[in-house]
């Protein structure tokens, strides 16, 4: 997914596929908003409504959940729906929850909020490969790669799932790190050994899973 790098949009969602409305937005409201966590399903077996959305959290299906999206300024007022749920300007979403990790997985956060981080060696975990994770909370294909990560470290103890949020291109952290990166999400791999082995561009899970087995044997 390109990204433009004057977008900001930030909060964590999963949606499906298309949406159908396109109401003009009303002068006072923001063209768009933020994606909040506000429409994710709250379970994997969800039913979802004639809008593709889960039934619980559509405000077509439930207009009174319309102010709660307004509120947290998940609303998209160029097509009158929470910018969460608006297929037209998000495509390639789910709604998905992510997997519940297991307790002793071995994650951290390095950058909260664009904070800099300027050596991804000295946070790589000896013994065990040491993945990486440049994403944002608007960057749907980032949500992907946490899903698949969350499955490989509920069943593997040798792996280590380290993520920086870049918030915006503009971030210190986005600055050291990800010049001439086109896209998110942007992932670095380190071995066992401590060095790095690959970069991966883009959602390219197949890619993610060769640079882990490399870092592995070493």
């Amino acid at each position: 997914m390109t990204l433009a790098k004057s977008l900001v949009l930030c909060g964590a969602v999963w949606l499906a596929a298309g949406c159908a409305s396109s109401r003009p937005a009303a002068p006072s409201e923001p063209a768009h908003g933020q994606l909040s966590s506000l429409s994710v399903a709250s379970r994997p077996d969800a039913e979802f409504c004639e809008h593709r959305v889960p039934n619980e959290t559509c405000t077509r299906c439930n207009p009174h959940l319309v102010e709660k999206f307004k509120a947290a300024r998940d609303w998209c007022g160029e097509h009158a729906v929470p910018e969460s749920q608006c297929y037209e300007c998000h495509p390639d979403l789910s709604f998905e929850p992510l997997p519940v990790l297991a307790e002793g997985a071995d994650l951290k956060k390095l950058s909260e909020a664009g904070e800099d981080v300027p050596d991804l060696g000295a946070h790589a975990v000896r013994g065990k490969v040491t993945v990486f994770d440049f994403y944002a909370d608007w960057c749907p294909p980032c949500r992907k790669v946490d899903a698949h990560m969350f499955g490989l470290l509920n069943g593997r103890s040798d792996v280590a799932y380290r993520k920086l949020n870049v918030v915006s291109w503009d971030t210190p952290v986005a600055k050291r790190h990800l010049g001439g990166v086109p896209n998110l999400p942007f992932v670095v791999v380190y071995g066992r050994d401590g060095r790095e082995v690959a970069r991966v561009q883009g959602l390219d899970l197949g890619a993610l899973d060769k640079a882990i087995a490399e870092g592995g044997s070493r």
